[in-house]
């Protein structure tokens, strides 16, 4: 998160594929360390230094699809990117605790470091590092200038300063930048919670799951809605283009709104109906995701080609200092807090009710979220 910027300044100057190589080969190494992590702190700093492998490549693969796709095309382009990021997650949930319970949390952290270690190398050989703005029209060419005039004549601290500055005095990178904040929260904070709040809730519900039910079920259902929605938002974004130069930022309106409602409405039917949770847990998820490839497409034509990769990078850094570092504590915290006043009622009772009433914040945060893409608009 913290070196995301730091890899956004270099991705505009130096060839990012390298980068990207050299971001997977340290988040292979590292992940393979946690599985000799011996103390709590071992396996917490380990884990940080993964985080250095997702500011590679997160913050500068999609400039280089920018840079290779048409403007008209790139919703559909960055829309594969992007599947992986849910379906990743899911076959986490699915494959990991598989391997956990099989052999061991150990042998969880050593499965994928080959494949990383073979996807950098491979981006070595075969991801080009092409020209930036090279898929932009003739009016980039003025951006071209204006980003190369903030760089002339001083330091790499001041560059990098003055290009974020840049970029957050740009109301439309701003209030995407906001909006997908609120949405990394909510995001956040239902992977953490949800599977949690499953058992509890199922069990009232007269149906219950065990842990590794409900986990098995949520990443099934996530790695489903990844598929359906990401690819979707790209359909949906090129439709409404017909009619409307915002149609990126209605999606992401439209889905954040979408996902504020039918979470409400899974929430309040676990206990009652865990069929009906599952399958609102579905469309909610399916609003989420649906917005994901629009929402970088708006960044990509809003900033100049040459300050791409920091634009992508600080937007990374923001969604997930306000959004999903902070959201799985701060949803924990107000849920003991509201325990306390169920306190005299069963444990499985007073945790689900906690809970519960606890997921209503997620539901505000998406509707901020859909308000500051109403804005961006």
């Amino acid at each position: 998160m913290i070196l995301s910027p730091l890899f956004g300044y270099l991705g505009d100057r130096y060839n990012r594929s390298w980068l990207i190589a050299i971001g997977l080969i340290i988040w292979a190494a590292s992940t393979f360390m946690c599985s000799y992590a011996q103390t709590y702190w071992q396996l917490l700093v380990l884990r940080g230094i993964v985080g250095i492998g997702e500011a590679s490549y997160a913050a500068l693969a999609p400039p280089i699809i920018a840079d290779l796709i048409p403007a008209a095309q790139r919703t559909f382009y960055l829309s594969f990117f992007f599947i992986g990021t849910p379906v990743g997650g899911a076959l986490g949930y699915i494959i990991g605790g598989g391997i956990s319970d099989a052999y061991g949390w150990r042998w969880a952290f050593r499965v994928s470091p080959p494949v990383v270690t073979f996807l950098a190398i491979t981006t070595l050989f075969l991801v080009p590092n092409p020209e930036r703005g090279g898929a932009d029209n003739a009016n980039n060419s003025v951006q071209l200038t204006q980003s190369q005039e903030i760089r002339a004549g001083t330091n790499p601290l001041v560059q990098l300063a003055t290009e974020t500055w840049t970029l957050l005095k740009t109301k439309s990178y701003l209030y995407t930048t906001l909006g997908f904040s609120c949405l990394a929260f909510t995001v956040g904070s239902l992977t953490q919670w949800i599977p949690v709040y499953v058992v509890y809730a199922s069990e009232m519900a007269g149906t219950p799951l065990s842990n590794s039910e409900a986990n098995y079920i949520f990443g099934i259902l996530t790695c489903v809605a990844g598929f359906i929605a990401i690819p979707l938002g790209s359909v949906v974004s090129k439709f409404l283009e017909r009619y409307t130069m915002k149609a990126d930022a209605l999606i992401n309106a439209v889905g954040m709104l979408t996902t504020s409602i039918t979470l409400y409405i899974a929430i309040a039917m676990a206990p009652y109906n865990i069929v009906a949770f599952w399958v609102f847990a579905m469309i909610t998820q399916i609003a989420a995701f649906i917005g994901w490839a629009p929402n970088t497409a708006i960044i990509l034509y809003t900033t100049p080609a040459l300050m791409r990769s920091l634009a992508q990078a600080v937007n990374i850094l923001f969604s997930h200092l306000l959004g999903d570092a902070i959201s799985p504590t701060i949803q924990g915290e107000l849920s003991d807090k509201i325990k306390e006043a169920f306190k005299d009622f069963d444990i499985s009772i007073s945790t689900a009710v906690a809970l519960e009433y606890s997921f209503f914040l997620s539901c505000f945060v998406c509707v901020l979220g859909s308000v500051f893409y109403f804005f961006g608009c």
